[in-house]
């Protein structure tokens, strides 16, 4: 699809030019659900909006095993986070509203970031931040509670993956009880 101002080039992430001039604006297409806008700034090109990058299409449910589950694998193209990027990921999930633990992961690269836990009610909404603290290989997220902002009792997590490679974000569901069921109702993430 052609963009209708002419000054903006389009490239894939993967072609996309090396040179980086102050200024100049360009599209990503195959970033984001429509493409996404990038501001040279004479050394790097810098994402002009947050991004999103996954979407989930359908329902995934979890029943009749006790065993965790990837619910969702999301693959973060190299270099897109950045030395201060960080990922937002954005959970809806249903679950048997009885006192049996269910249980939901973000785990990057393999490193368990976030472990929700519900029981007792009948539905989560998320907010996990997994974030690039100045280096493209070293995040800090909070280790487990859903809303995603608040007090925790757990130890911030600190991971070392190398997000100037292609990464991994999986999302994983955990019954205490096979009869139970957890549903991923929704799930988006964005860079930002």
């Amino acid at each position: 699809m052609e963009l209708s101002n002419p000054l903006i080039s389009e490239y894939t992430w993967a072609n996309k030019p090396s040179v980086a001039p102050s200024g100049q604006i360009i599209c990503v297409t195959d970033i984001g659900e429509n493409g996404s806008l990038w501001r040279g700034n004479g050394t790097k090109w810098v994402r002009l909006n947050p991004i999103k990058v996954f979407s989930l299409s359908a329902p995934v449910s979890l029943t009749v095993t006790t065993l965790a589950v990837n619910l969702a694998t999301i693959t973060i193209p190299a270099g897109l986070l950045g030395a201060n990027g960080k990922l937002k990921i954005y959970p809806l999930w249903a679950t048997t509203n009885n006192a049996n633990v269910k249980t939901l992961r973000a785990i990057f690269s393999g490193s368990t970031c976030t472990t929700m836990t519900s029981q007792s009610v009948p539905n989560n909404s998320g907010l996990v931040i997994i974030r690039n603290t100045n280096n493209e290989a070293a995040q800090k997220c909070s280790s487990g509670l859903v809303a995603g902002i608040g007090s925790s009792a757990g130890s911030i997590v600190s991971t070392t993956i190398d997000t100037t490679a292609a990464t991994t974000l999986v999302i994983s569901g955990q019954l205490a009880v096979g009869t139970d069921t957890l549903t991923l109702e929704d799930l988006f993430v964005e860079v930002v």
